[in-house]
């Protein structure tokens, strides 16, 4: 298991170094919002724009964005990393520039000289990361992405894989719901990353698939939890208010499909917010009785901070700092390790446990089969353990219920007798027997048995 650890966070490293862009050009961007719609190329050269940086939000004030990017030194590539705005149209020195989208995300290249401008049409959240870098290092930049997308979501498929086998091998439930739950927050993750643009599909497909996986990943969460925290044992209320989630994400979901509105999809992050920070909550709460609990409290913390700064941030534009897809990466990364881990762990500890339950289960049956056949000598005169350890009737009584599988208040109930008094003739057997405990008579019975 260590060296799975230390895998893990060697395969990392090479993620992060193959996912980063740390090679971006500083250049001025200012942003102009156009409420109205109505403003045209020849007016925008006039008007008031605010500098910004990567990363800018302006929540859910949709509608007509114009971005001015100063002139470059040499040639580059621009690249706005939000594939949720589609309508963008690029100008420079009044000529329309052409935009390609072969790698998930609109880029077009900025020639030397004069500024461009780019109206973007903005129907979901007005969110604004970009990458500004030269021809050459652009390059190495989708090279290097890339690899690091094909790192993680190997990685993932090998996660996934790992928990399906567990679930059959074992049908333990967690495991399919953790494949579940994966599955689909991975596909979220790729239609951030691009993946639908490059798979042809269009945008009214997107806006299905996407918001469906976000809804139905977020159950699945719930799910999960309330499986391995046993939440419908400790806090089934809250087990029961994830019903309500269901049917709040579905009627949200709905009215999305009808109206086209964003904001019902902000509605969903909603509910995987209750779910994430409730699920979280529980956990936490449930340290001291459960050892799954802390590791799904730390795995979790790191992957829902991220999650609520992504993709309620920007909506919300409540963003302290900019968080892009490989931060989000790195915490579902953690994630992924951490629960898979406890899971390994946790399977390894319940197979001892059965282990240990079968064989006092065996040591137990061979303590009744043992009593029962002295019994049975009894019965017919012949020198058996009640005899030989001149037990008096009633402890021959109290063995018989014991060589029955009776617990020492079941005994009291059928031979009317307190459980203390019960537990004082269970005593004086062992005394007389010479043991201290049912382990050392049961090893008596056997050697009496053998003898």
């Amino acid at each position: 298991m260590n060296s799975f650890i230390t895998l893990s966070i060697r395969y990392l490293s090479l993620v992060l170094f193959f996912s980063s862009s740390i090679f971006s050009v500083a250049q001025n961007v200012s942003i102009l919002y156009d409420e109205t719609g109505e403003l045209n190329l020849l007016d925008i050269p006039f008007e008031s724009f605010e500098t910004i940086e990567s990363g800018y939000s302006n929540g859910l004030n949709r509608g007509v964005y114009w971005l001015q990017i100063d002139a470059v030194a040499e040639v580059s590539n621009f690249q706005l990393e939000n594939n949720h705005i589609h309508d963008v149209q690029v100008y420079q020195s009044f000529t329309e520039v052409k935009t390609s989208n072969n790698n998930g995300f609109i880029s077009f290249v900025l020639k030397p000289s004069t500024p461009v401008f780019v109206r973007l049409g903005v129907q979901k959240e007005a969110y604004f990361p970009f990458t500004i870098a030269t021809q050459n290092i652009y390059e190495r930049l989708k090279i290097q992405k890339a690899v690091g997308l094909g790192m993680f979501y190997g990685f993932a498929l090998v996660v996934f894989l790992l928990n399906l086998g567990l679930f059959v091998t074992s049908r333990d439930k967690a495991f399919l719901y953790y494949s579940v739950f994966l599955v689909f927050i991975l596909a979220v993750f790729a239609h951030r990353d691009g993946f639908a643009e490059i798979l042809g599909m269009t945008p009214a497909v997107k806006d299905i698939t996407e918001p469906l996986c976000l809804s139905i990943g977020g159950l699945m969460c719930a799910v999960f939890t309330v499986k391995s925290l046993r939440l419908h044992t400790h806090y089934p209320f809250i087990a029961f208010t994830y019903w309500g989630a269901a049917v709040i994400s579905a009627l949200f979901l709905s009215l999305y499909f009808a109206l086209h509105d964003y904001a019902y999809v902000v509605g969903i992050y909603f509910v995987c917010l209750y779910i994430f920070v409730s699920s979280w909550l529980c956990s936490l709460l449930l340290i001291r009785v459960q050892r799954f609990a802390y590791i799904f409290c730390l795995a979790y913390f790191f992957m829902m901070i991220t999650a609520i700064l992504f993709y309620l941030g920007p909506t919300l534009n409540l963003q302290i700092f900019e968080v892009k897809q490989i931060h989000l990466k790195i915490s579902a990364f953690v994630e992924m390790i951490i629960i898979t881990f406890a899971i390994v762990y946790r399977m390894k500890t319940l197979d001892r446990k059965q282990r240990k339950m079968r064989k006092e289960m065996t040591q137990y049956l061979s303590e009744i089969a043992f009593l029962s056949d002295e019994l049975e000598k009894n019965q017919h005169g012949q020198e058996n353990i009640f005899t030989k350890f001149n037990l008096t009737n009633r402890e021959n009584e109290i063995l018989d219920l014991i060589a029955d599988g009776k617990s020492n208040k079941q005994i009291a109930d059928e031979l009317f007798i307190s459980i203390n008094t019960v537990k004082y003739h269970v005593k004086k057997i062992y005394e007389k027997l010479e043991v201290s405990n049912r382990k050392e008579a049961s090893k008596l019975m056997h050697q009496q048995e053998l003898g």
